[in-house]
């Protein structure tokens, strides 16, 4: 039941739910995470799997491009249908990762780690929900002779991955703002490995932008989702994140991203539980 309804203002509901999110987020790294590492470093945590891993690549990646041709964010002319899906974001970009990242730390270093033997020196990426760029600008690190392209559909998370990168010295990146769901035309098989971190329960439409990671991917490229899995988890989160993250939709089990990308025509589909609750699926064009 909405806030509201007691005489609590909207936005002081907003500024309530979003603190709610924040601390259980920080709350489940601390008591879960962080206790799973050394248990599952010590073999006596073991994350479930679906499926066989996808063979690793037999030839370099595409390498430079798009770093090359946009040295500065490429952004949309006019305010897309669907944008205020991706409003709040917009209004906290300078502060996300100072939020998230307590959470998302653990996992990605997990999922980067499974990751690495997919990714050559020349690979081209591209990460079809940057954020704030963390993950980003990270991967562009392990490929230092191909590139990662930012994307994201909050045009300020763009432009604050864009500041990031560039502060960092990274020269290895390009930047788009873009829909998931249909991204560039000229992306088609541009790209050896696709990438989305905790992003994919934001997707309206999660059929097509499945169909879009298999059509931006090259013969033989990789798409890499982390995202919330176990139907534990689904069923336990699924009421917080409607009421306090901006813009959820859904989260979908290890079974249902399976039918997803078998459905857009993937050839191998594989999914491994990274952490207690959070996935990593592999899948192969």
């Amino acid at each position: 039941m909405a806030l509201e309804s007691f005489g609590i203002p909207k936005e002081q509901e907003r500024a309530v739910a979003g603190a709610t999110l924040i601390g259980s987020l920080w709350y489940y790294a601390a008591t879960v995470f962080y206790p799973s590492l050394p248990l599952k470093q010590a073999g006596l945590y073991r994350p479930r799997r679906i499926g066989e891993r996808p063979p690793l690549p037999l030839a370099d990646g595409l390498g430079v491009y798009y770093s090359r041709r946009h040295p500065f964010p490429v952004l949309l002319e006019e305010r897309p249908p669907g944008y205020e899906l991706v409003d709040e974001f917009d209004h906290v970009a300078g502060e996300y990762e100072t939020y998230v990242e307590p959470f998302s730390a653990p996992v990605i270093k997990e999922a980067i780690a499974m990751m690495r033997p997919y990714l050559t020196p020349s690979s081209r990426l591209i990460d079809t929900s940057c954020g704030a760029g963390t993950e980003s600008t990270l991967l562009a690190t392990l490929v230092p002779d191909g590139e990662v392209v930012a994307a994201d559909f909050a045009a300020v998370m763009v432009q604050t991955t864009f500041t990031r990168a560039r502060s960092a010295g990274i020269g290895n990146m390009a930047f788009f703002q873009a829909d998931v769901s249909h991204l560039p035309a000229g992306f088609s098989d541009m790209f050896d490995a696709t990438f989305c971190s905790l992003a994919f329960h934001h997707y309206p439409d999660p059929a097509a932008a499945t169909r879009e990671l298999y059509r931006v991917l090259r013969p033989g490229g990789y798409a890499f989702i982390v995202d919330a899995g176990p139907a534990w988890f689904k069923l336990m989160s699924s009421w917080l994140a409607a009421w306090a993250d901006p813009g959820w939709i859904s989260f979908y089990t290890e079974d249902e991203f399976q039918v997803l990308f078998r459905s857009a025509g993937f050839s191998h589909f594989y999914w491994e539980e990274l952490l207690p609750g959070l996935g990593l699926v592999i899948a192969m064009k």
